[in-house]
């Protein structure tokens, strides 16, 4: 797998440039992991750079592990060290630490064969073609971020790297740069339309690729307002990104995130999703959310298994709590959790974000059952986040405890 052309901090490296910098990368992770007799888990800083990019070519070329640490982290970090240090196979080429929203690190080994069936399954829904360009300002110790330098690579498109999302940097490289890609998370999205003002993306962006948490219906309603080119999608680390995705510009008002990849099966297993085909390890995988297939077989995703509240013996469905909540015209978002409880095992409680309503209670009462009104309401200027977008629940479990 070849380096894409790449864009950063004002310079362009030809697929030519990039290929030899890969190869002296390739020259220094030998020596480091000369002597070794078994296969080396390479762990490499996953700043936003051009080092970044060569270190992961690198490192998957070689009969190696691939490991990016996140910017501001090291390998004496305690989990990166477990990682490293953890048994790998022989199919394994990249290792990820995710926590998703929990905050708890877990492993993620993807082989050869993941990376590029994803990446070619990617391709034939939403296009990747040499003449595309394709901006990253995803993190790349995520698979969103690195699967767009896969995607690029095999496809021979360009990468245009940003050190961080900043919504004026990313929309002057839209408007100015021919950007024809792009990978959101719909906070990103959303921070792009305020800073543009809802101003239509030019015609050369024909792809927004849109995951990583639910869009709620009021951005996509400003989608629809200028025909942004969204594609949703629906993916996790375990599979390489994506697993089902709209084509884009399909912006129906329905809850679908589109077909599953060609050439991948998703089916409903005791009301969990689940993904047959070459992007899941050993070809299956029962994933933790919970959802279902419409008439045509698009997928839609209910949410997580594991984010049910039992309270008094009653099961509370955390996610059809935050949609009643969000319909509130003083709420702007909502996560809903639950926290322990002496009497009740767990307590449902809300997390929002708008303007404070002292009747809030009231209104529920004609619109959730008794059991699934939260208990414990707690106002925020904005949600914590991580680089993906996801809420961080740890985060606010501390400040629900502290209140």
């Amino acid at each position: 797998m070849n380096p894409p052309a790449l864009i950063f901090g004002g310079r362009r490296w030809a697929a030519e440039e990039a290929h030899a910098a890969v190869l002296r990368r390739q020259e220094e992770l030998m020596l480091r992991s000369s002597g070794r007799t078994s296969r080396p888990v390479i762990a490499f800083p996953s700043a936003s750079n051009p080092d970044t990019v060569w270190s992961f070519f690198a490192a998957m070329a070689l009969d190696a592990v691939a490991l990016p640490v996140p910017d501001g982290a090291t390998t004496m970090d305690e989990s990166y060290r477990a990682a490293s240090e953890a048994p790998v196979d022989d199919a394994t080429r990249l290792r990820l630490l995710t926590s998703g929203s929990t905050g708890t690190p877990k492993i993620v080994d993807l082989s050869a064969q993941q990376l590029r069936a994803s990446a070619d399954a990617s391709r034939a829904r939403i296009g990747c073609e040499p003449h595309d360009i394709w901006l990253c300002c995803l993190p790349l110790n995520h698979i969103a971020g690195l699967s767009i330098l896969m995607r690029a690579g095999i496809a021979g498109a360009t990468v245009h790297l940003q050190r961080r999302f900043d919504a004026d940097s990313v929309n002057h490289a839209i408007d100015d740069d021919e950007i024809t890609m792009i990978s959101l998370v719909p906070t990103m999205l959303r921070r792009l339309l305020d800073d543009r003002a809802d101003r239509p993306f030019p015609a050369s962006l024909r792809v927004i690729l849109l995951g990583g948490a639910p869009a709620h219906e009021d951005l996509l309603d400003r989608c629809r307002q200028i025909h942004a080119p969204v594609a949703l999608t629906w993916g996790m680390s375990e599979t390489a990104s994506q697993i089902a995705t709209r084509v884009p510009g399909d912006l129906r008002s329905a809850p679908d995130v589109g077909l599953p990849l060609p050439g991948h099966r998703v089916f409903v297993q005791d009301g969990y999703l689940g993904v047959e085909g070459p992007v899941a390890p050993n070809g299956r995988l029962l994933t933790a959310d919970r959802g279902h297939l419409d008439d045509e077989g698009r997928v839609v995703v209910d949410g997580r298994g594991d984010a049910v509240i039992i309270s008094g013996g009653e099961n509370v469905d955390p996610s059809r709590v935050r949609d009643v909540l969000r319909t509130h015209p003083s709420v702007t978002d909502a996560v809903v959790l639950g926290m322990p409880d002496v009497e009740w095992g767990e307590r449902v409680c809300a997390v929002l974000t708008g303007h404070r309503e002292g009747h809030l209670q009231t209104w529920l009462r004609t619109r959730l059952a008794p059991h699934e009104r939260p208990r414990q309401i707690f106002w925020v200027d904005s949600l914590p986040r991580n680089a993906m977008g996801k809420v961080q629940l740890t985060v606010l479990r501390t400040l629900l405890s502290a209140d």
